[in-house]
């Protein structure tokens, strides 16, 4: 297949116009689909994992199109290009008029980050291309074997993904952690307070590996860039630019190939078989979400990279409607929130106003005797909380026991989380255990420990349950899933972009493999 790099007019076999899709599950309209597109291969999402994908198809001379359902976020000299997580606006919240970063109404808008209420919890997702790379705290962690064992079983070799997956991850993201000067910077006094507090208590500590340009949070320090990360911003995107998110790294890189064009503002409503393709019906949408058109594409080879949520809603929905009848029963099953509790801690020292970010030190009480626990520490940028208040993400090792389910009123799947199963319980009073050792050492009596809300949804479409070994969902062939989905409801206690990188580029080389070898 592999061939010159084509023009855009070449990929897209006459154009679907300037717009594509990452996967959102809503009831189909009326209006007709335009003629079907063919191209080589389809990612759906632009994330992590479809950044990857779509390099990978670009390197081995397959052309493929991107469809992100978010709009383009570049980064502009004049700093403004996300909102500020103070003063969160239309930016800050996809196509919604509230924001989970504040009591006040914003403008409707195709912005950064969903808020996802399913049943027991609240899940966060980036919407743009970029996807989580965008809103995302640029953790970049392995976990540990002992850890990644209690989440994947048999599922993964460690070893193979040690010696091989994990590098070759760090390699396309580019990351290090944070240097001596910045963490000794005033804007860093709260990295070196929790890291004091984290040591007293007796609870391992260092310094994570970050998919940052620190030579920019540099500049930010020096008053020759806008201050974005080292006053906490993050969620929301950071206006300096010292974020590597895909769109500026593994995204850029396959699209300089000409042979990967991303089209964003497209969200995907339906996949279907169809004989040995695949049709792929998307909505195309302005930044306010009207309809501007319904776009059709097909192809033998499809990547599924729209996140946890994303894909799963995508699958369950489509098998549901009888559009992918031989996907199997675990479909939707084996869900998780990665562990994932907020832990905000009041009554800091002064230098509590500190709030750079967007992370930097780890704090680890694997050794916990109700679950092992992981605690980042997490600005949310003064004053979102108040200020001398600490905030903290804790993850765990989580039970995979939610599910996505398809309700005929809505046309839609739904995730459900038995918030109150002892299982996740066990974890919750694990995490606050670990949070009372921190106050123990420090003086403090207060903490608030919530487990409603997560980023890091996984899980879904389960690697060796759902799919094969490599990520081909079982009963159809050439659909891959390469994303968060794959995870087995958590990694290892451990932010889940790192896995689900080196995850990705596993299951888009091995589906190579059988892609080229087929012809």
């Amino acid at each position: 297949m592999t061939q010159p790099a084509p023009t855009r007019r070449q990929i897209l076999k006459r154009g679907a116009g300037a717009a594509g899709a990452a996967a959102l599950s809503v009831p189909l309209l009326s209006t007709e689909a335009k003629a079907s597109e063919s191209v080589d291969a389809v990612v759906i999402g632009s994330g992590y994992a479809g950044a990857v994908a779509a390099l990978r198809l670009s390197q081995a001379g397959i052309n493929s199109v991107v469809l992100e359902r978010g709009r383009r976020w570049t980064i502009t000299p004049s700093g403004d290009t996300f909102a500020p997580q103070a003063r969160p606006d239309g930016r800050a919240s996809w196509l919604s008029t509230t924001s989970p970063l504040s009591r006040e109404p914003v403008s409707l808008f195709t912005g950064v980050l969903e808020a996802y209420a399913g049943g027991g919890v609240t899940c966060l997702a980036g919407a743009g291309v970029g996807g989580g790379s965008l809103v995302n705290y640029a953790v970049m962690e392995a976990p540990s074997e002992q850890l990644f064992r209690a989440s994947f079983g048999t599922r993964l070799d460690y070893a193979e993904m040690a010696g091989t997956w994990y590098p070759r991850a760090r390699g396309l993201i580019g990351v290090a952690p944070i240097p001596d000067d910045v963490l000794a910077s005033p804007y860093y006094a709260n990295a070196r307070d929790f890291l004091t507090a984290a040591e007293r208590a007796g609870l391992g500590t260092r310094r994570v590996d970050m998919a940052i340009d620190w030579q920019t949070v540099r500049a930010e320090i020096a008053g020759t860039a806008v201050r974005s990360a080292i006053v906490g911003d993050a969620m929301l995107g950071i206006n300096s630019g010292a974020k590597r998110s895909v769109d500026r790294t593994i995204l850029a890189a396959a699209e300089a190939t000409g042979r990967t064009e991303v089209l964003p503002l497209h969200q995907v409503l339906d996949i279907r078989a169809d004989g040995d393709r695949y049709v792929i019906d998307c909505r195309q949408i302005d930044e306010q979400g009207h309809e501007l058109a319904r776009p059709r594409f097909t192809a033998r080879h499809v990547f599924l990279a729209a996140g946890s949520l994303g894909t799963t809603r995508l699958l369950v929905r489509a098998k549901a409607r009888g559009h992918l009848p031989r996907l199997n029963d675990q479909v939707g099953r084996n869900w998780g929130s990665g562990g994932d509790h907020i832990v905000a801690r009041a009554g800091l020292p002064l230098t509590g106003k500190a709030q750079g970010g967007p992370a930097h030190i780890l704090a680890t009480d694997w050794d916990n005797p109700k679950a092992p626990v992981s605690l980042l520490s997490f600005p949310l940028g003064y004053p979102a909380l108040g200020p001398l208040t600490d905030t903290a993400l804790a993850m765990s090792v989580a039970p995979p026991i939610g599910r996505f389910t398809y309700r005929l009123l809505s046309d839609s799947a739904e995730l459900y989380w038995p918030a109150a199963d002892p299982r996740i319980l066990r974890v919750t009073a694990a995490v606050q255990g670990t949070a009372q050792r921190l106050n123990a050492a420090t003086g403090l009596g207060l903490d608030i420990v919530t487990p409603l809300l997560t980023s890091h949804s996984t899980g879904g479409v389960v690697l060796g349950e759902a799919t094969d070994s490599a990520g081909q969902l079982i009963g159809h062939d050439n659909l891959f899933a390469v994303d968060s989905s794959l995870l087995p409801g958590s990694t290892g206690a451990m932010p889940p972009a790192l896995t689900t990188t080196a995850l990705a580029d596993r299951s888009v080389s091995r589906a190579l493999e059988n892609i080229i070898t087929a012809g």
